[in-house]
């Protein structure tokens, strides 16, 4: 068995997946989703039992707030709920400074905090979970090896990474320290970053009362477009600005985007009966790249049952070319439209017209809202022969 939720994140990521058999179910969470909706995955949490809440892995994909905030939040309160991590993938800035040839010193705020939570928990615990199950503790790999690195995970299931690669996390290194000097932040500096996060009213965690504090935005208020989230996403990496719908495909100037860990998990590993795609916010060459490497003959594509697209469905993380190296059912957009207004109206369509997968392709979305509506239309999906699913909560499971 193998669950995978999209929780209520706005315009950001928070999956929640589940695998194993009978009694036997393992846990990895990917991203929190940004700060106003971390209350949704507290409330997640809490309905698990007190003793059960461990997970084998916890992946962070990359610095932009509708990522990383709900995480920082989660990690705050890690102790009031007595979360139990086996790893935690994040690449901050000792994994930035372990690829060969980086020198000297950068970060970026968000990142530096989460980085100094995962540093807290290794103490608390003593348990060194920070990319634990990686080659060199590196969520990354050489673009030029012939091979993928992988990790097994408790329960028998096989993670391969498909992103970053060295190459991103080189260009992401360069602009971090610019990063830092706008914020007035000197990396490394922990008094700075826990008064930063004591004072934070976006990454502060719940602190054991959902809802307990005046300052708790609702989980589905949305924050007005000039919020800080947006501007430092913006900032980082020298971006403009969001690729609009109007883009061309592939075309993501984002440097945090590209340095997205992205993997594909396989269960059971011995002998896969799953086979999921997870991107994060990953730029679709260094995908395209990556299963190009997983696959033994050219021109063959890759089977998997369900694939998360990158970037919530922006045209600048999608292309015909990777999408032509996969035959797959499921496509996955975890967005509600905001701020960005994804999923782009080309990327749902290149979907369905490079679909090489057997059947109708099923479109899985979390939120039923003024960019995913139109294809709700019963008659336009018998027509065209796909089929959309919108269920609050919605829990696809093979």
């Amino acid at each position: 068995m193998v669950r995978l939720e999209m929780l209520p994140a706005a315009h950001g990521d928070c999956l929640w997946i589940e695998y194993g058999r009978g009694d036997d179910v393992r846990r990895i969470l990917i991203d929190g989703g940004p700060g106003h909706t971390y209350p949704a995955l507290y409330e997640r949490v809490l309905h698990l039992p007190a003793g059960q809440r461990r997970f084998e892995l916890f992946i962070i994909t990359h610095i932009d707030a509708d990522h990383i905030e709900g995480a920082i939040r989660l990690l705050n309160d890690a102790d009031d709920l007595g979360l139990e991590f086996d790893r935690i993938w994040f690449n901050g800035y000792q994994q930035l400074m372990a690829i060969p040839g980086a020198e000297g010193r950068l970060g970026a705020p968000q990142g530096e905090m989460l980085s100094l939570l995962i540093s807290d928990y290794v103490a608390r615990t003593g348990k060194n979970v920070w990319n634990a199950g990686l080659p060199d503790a590196r969520a990354a790999f050489d673009p030029g090896a012939s091979r993928l690195p992988e990790a097994m995970l408790g329960g028998d299931c096989r993670l391969t990474l498909l992103s970053p690669d060295f190459d991103r996390l080189h260009e992401l290194r360069q602009h971090w320290e610019a990063e830092l000097r706008a914020e007035r932040i000197v990396s490394g500096d922990e008094m700075a970053l826990r008064t930063r996060l004591l004072r934070s009213k976006t990454l502060k965690g719940v602190g054991g009362v959902l809802g307990g504090e005046q300052d708790d935005a609702p989980v589905y208020e949305l924050p007005a477009a000039d919020d800080a989230d947006l501007q430092s996403g913006a900032r980082l990496g020298g971006s403009k600005g969001e690729p609009g719908a109007g883009s061309p495909f592939g075309s993501d100037p984002s440097l945090a985007n590209g340095s997205s860990i992205a993997v594909l998990l396989e269960y059971p590993a011995a002998k896969p009966e799953v086979r999921l795609i997870l991107t994060g916010d990953a730029w679709a060459q260094v995908l395209e790249k990556a299963v190009v490497k997983l696959l033994a003959t050219p021109g063959a594509r890759l089977d998997v049952d369900g694939f998360k697209i990158p970037h919530h469905g922006s045209v600048a993380n999608l292309s015909e070319s990777l999408l032509g190296r996969l035959r797959c059912r499921q496509y996955f957009l975890s967005t509600s439209g905001a701020k960005f207004r994804h999923p782009h109206v080309r990327s749902v369509e290149l979907l369905l017209t490079t679909h090489g997968g057997r059947g109708k392709p099923l479109l899985n979305f979390n939120y039923n809202s003024k960019t995913t509506a139109a294809w709700t239309d019963e008659e336009q999906q018998k027509s065209r022969g796909y089929k959309a699913q919108f269920p609050a909560g919605l829990s696809m499971q093979w």
